[in-house]
């Protein structure tokens, strides 16, 4: 290597080392308003991002033809590939962003909760968790180095805004979500 080189490196390494500590973190007020009531929080969020909750369950169901299902609460009468509606349970729900988190565990593989153009979540109310470290603490303890193959966060129906800046739902995945709180 030639003098001039070594020297130029030489002033880059000196350069690059750190002679002071990186600056604290900021620590400003939460992004996120306390949950205080997390269902309820659950249910405004779910409906901000274009959600639904159901209500009546026999009711929902009958609007669909072609019904996919991992849970035994609705059965089934069409693959995932021909349904209307995909019907999974789910790891957690997120009270802070409205947002469902299902696993290949929870929804019978990866293609049930995204293919079919409806998705309905069928969850107990003591899923919800506040935020999202709660949800990781909760996924970490369940699973402790034996994780799914997939988790996915799903908050909403499937959105896109990358043709002209117009907003489709349903572009990659289900354009309908629905969550039922079963008893």
């Amino acid at each position: 290597m030639n003098a001039a080189r070594e020297n130029i490196l030489a002033r880059v390494r000196a350069a690059l080392r750190v002679t002071a500590p990186p600056p604290a973190a900021p620590t400003g007020q939460p992004v996120f308003p306390p949950v205080t009531d997390p269902v309820a929080r659950f249910t405004q969020e779910l409906t901000a991002v274009k959600g639904e909750l159901v209500a009546s369950l026999p009711e929902f169901l009958n609007s669909f033809r072609l019904i996919a299902s991992s849970v035994d609460l609705v059965p089934g009468n069409a693959s995932v590939r021909e349904a209307e509606l995909g019907v999974t349970g789910c790891e957690c729900l997120i009270a802070q962003t409205g947002s469902v988190v299902v696993s290949t565990r929870t929804s019978g593989g990866r293609a049930m909760a995204v293919w079919p153009p409806a998705h309905l979540v069928i969850a107990r109310r003591e899923q919800v968790v506040p935020d999202l470290a709660a949800a990781l603490a909760l996924l970490q303890h369940r699973y402790a180095g034996h994780w799914p193959s997939q988790l996915s966060w799903v908050t909403g129906p499937s959105r896109t805004s990358d043709i002209e800046k117009t907003l489709v739902l349903g572009a990659h995945g289900p354009k309908r979500l629905a969550v039922y709180f079963d008893a």
